[in-house]
């Protein structure tokens, strides 16, 4: 490594490393305005609300760094622009790309440690801080049990949903059962259950009422004792913990999308999503060839013209990329390309930017 790659270096990540604090402040300090009203009527404690945003901080690293990558490659390059050291690089015969190198290689970096972050890391603090939120913050669930769980809600195949008050993880009795099974997006069938315990090769259903619905009405069919092989779900899939599609790992997603498909249900908003766990890092590496190419314009941009673009291009890029997923969403595009789009739309604008300033 050349000397002058460790000095771009040293202020690329000084300056990243300050961006990563400031902007995790400012996003701690606005969301705690925003719900300093909820916490007051929950009467949380601050070692409760410290807790939750403690590991809440590996989400927000993950949702500010391009931000910080950004900020850092205007600020670090615009500071040699501005010295003039970035006009004696050039006049020596080293090209822009090439005085930028060390930046887009450290960017490269960080998108590959944001998927294996978001990836082992991220998840797993995203369920422990909406643990505190609701349990300990807000008392909207009881802490969990090692025998029992309450309101049980899973996903099924065959597109059935199954809904319980309470399961009994030791028994495997199920307390208070709905079954739902959909075809087409429509409810065809329902069974409600008193209760309902496995007997070692199916799970017995009692006292309850089969409810089927056609075109022509409803029938219903009462029963005492009612087993059901067709089932596929066995005690130990019922005692997983349900986890929200958002909250999942790639890997997670991607087993929970096959269920969905294997039951017929509609799997693009969740496609979408998957994609969107690969596009997003990358958003560090198109951040950087952007900023290298705004801060070798003809005009040396201040820190606060810095500071500016880094806003407007974020707002921007966001904004784009809420966009793509809300068309990947509703079908309205493919799902690669909503998860994708904002960032084809800005690695090209910053591919031509990046060409001009070579020049």
């Amino acid at each position: 490594m050349r000397i002058h790659d460790r000095y771009i270096l040293t202020g690329f990540w000084r300056n990243l490393l300050l961006g990563l604090i400031a902007f995790t402040v400012i996003y701690i300090t606005v969301d705690i305005n925003e719900e300093i009203d909820n916490y007051i009527d929950h009467n949380a404690t601050v070692i409760d609300i410290a807790s939750y945003y403690l590991f809440k901080i590996p989400w927000i690293t993950i949702l500010i760094l391009p931000v910080a990558v950004l900020l850092a490659a205007i600020f670090s390059l615009g500071k040699l622009a501005r010295q003039n050291e970035l006009t004696a690089f050039i006049a020596s015969g080293t090209s822009m790309v090439r005085v930028a190198l060390p930046i887009i290689v450290s960017a490269l970096v960080l998108s590959l440690f944001s998927i294996a972050f978001g990836e082992f890391v991220v998840p797993i603090a995203n369920r422990k801080s909406q643990n505190i939120l609701l349990v300990e913050i807000e008392k909207k669930k009881k802490s969990k049990s090692f025998r029992y769980r309450n309101n049980l809600h899973y996903q099924g195949e065959g597109n059935r949903v199954y809904y319980a008050e309470k399961y009994d993880l030791t028994l495997n009795v199920l307390v208070k059962v709905i079954i739902q099974e959909y075809r087409d997006s429509k409810l065809f069938k329902r069974i409600d259950a008193k209760k309902a315990f496995w007997d070692g090769e199916k799970w017995v259903f009692m006292n309850g009422a089969v409810r089927e619905f056609t075109e022509n009405g409803e029938t219903i069919t009462t029963f005492n004792r009612l087993p059901l092989k067709e089932l596929p779900e066995r005690p130990e899939d019922l005692a997983k913990e349900e986890i929200d599609p958002e909250e999942m790992n790639y890997t997670e997603l991607q087993e929970y999308i096959e269920k969905v498909r294997r039951g017929g249900g509609s799997v693009d908003k969740y496609l979408v999503d998957l994609y969107f766990k690969l596009s997003f890092p990358f958003t560090n590496l198109i951040f950087a060839v952007i900023g290298v190419a705004l801060s070798s314009a003809k005009r040396k941009p201040s820190l606060a013209t810095g500071f500016g673009l880094t806003l407007f291009i974020s707002f921007t890029y966001y904004g784009i990329l809420r966009i793509g997923q809300a068309l990947g969403h509703s079908g309205v595009i493919q799902p690669v390309f909503g998860a994708w789009v904002g960032n084809i739309i800005f690695f090209a604008l910053g591919g031509v930017l990046l060409y001009r300033a070579n020049r």
